[in-house]
């Protein structure tokens, strides 16, 4: 895998896959094999679950933060801390939802906001509960 998209390598030299091309999308679409598309595309190679806020539609700015226990005074031990995400922009984790994507479209994301160009996302209850 490519550390920076995260797509599989192409060539038997560096031990990646058989190219699978535009020409080969298009006729498995043309004979009706949109869900062998979508397993070859998508979940075998490019599946990435990403946490998308839905108040401000962003897809960068939810974090994962670690919260300690009040409970506990001392450093607590591996188990003790529970994660929670969490919006930068918006400074609350109550609309923060897991949405399975591509890892290229997060990446483009990544792009667009790297040229100061902000992609808003809408969520709708389809994306949900395709989960």
């Amino acid at each position: 895998m490519n550390p920076v998209t995260q797509q599989p390598v192409k060539g038997r030299a560096a031990g990646g896959g058989i190219r699978f091309g535009e020409m080969e999308r298009d006729s498995l679409l043309a004979h009706g094999a949109a869900y062998l598309l979508h397993d070859r595309l998508h979940t075998c190679s490019d599946h990435h679950i990403a946490m998308v806020c839905s108040l401000c539609g962003s897809l960068l700015s939810p974090v994962s933060v670690c919260q300690v226990k009040s409970s506990q005074l001392s450093l607590p031990p591996p188990g003790g801390r529970t994660k929670k995400a969490m919006c930068k922009y918006c400074k609350t984790g109550r609309g923060i939802e897991r949405v399975a994507m591509p890892f290229a479209f997060r990446y483009l994301t990544a792009e667009l906001a790297a040229m100061n160009m902000k992609l808003t996302l809408k969520i709708s209850d389809d994306a949900k509960r395709k989960m």
